[in-house]
């Protein structure tokens, strides 16, 4: 799927995220997870990486695998890699932190893989998020 810069395109990309996942019976913590990553990953995007210039785009690419539930954001916003951003001190108060860096916080925490490449002058992202036992909720109803 590919969306451009309008913030009002992440919800369409989080609904075709929980249709895939119902089809595929995703179990509910890791569809929860990965949607909440999108948003901020997608929102971040559209906010800071495709700031002062019209349009961009971004593809976003679902893979379910037995072990793992992947998806691969590829933009032609400004370089930018999220794994060199610092984790924020999140022992400080709210008054005393500094803005952003929390939807990258939440991917770290909320994600088993993050990846970065910049690649043919697009970042690419990958999150991974395991399955219990490698397997989707349709396998274990399908027995050993």
């Amino acid at each position: 799927m590919t969306i451009g810069a309008d913030p009002g395109e992440v919800a369409r990309v989080k609904t075709a995220l929980a249709e895939f996942a119902d089809a595929h019976a995703v179990p509910a913590g890791i569809r929860r997870s990965m949607s909440v990553v999108l948003d901020e990953l997608l929102n971040n995007t559209i906010s800071y990486g495709f700031a002062g210039r019209e349009g961009g785009e971004m593809t976003i690419a679902v893979e379910l695998r037995t072990d793992r539930l992947s998806v691969t954001l590829t933009d032609d916003g400004a370089p930018f890699n999220p794994l060199d951003v610092a984790a924020p001190d999140t022992a400080l108060s709210v008054e005393e932190r500094q803005v952003g860096g929390l939807g990258i916080h939440l991917a770290r925490r909320l994600m088993d893989e993050v990846s970065y490449q910049r690649r043919a002058g697009r970042n690419v992202v990958v999150l991974a998020k395991l399955l219990a036992g490698g397997r989707t909720a349709a396998d274990a109803e399908d027995g050993p």
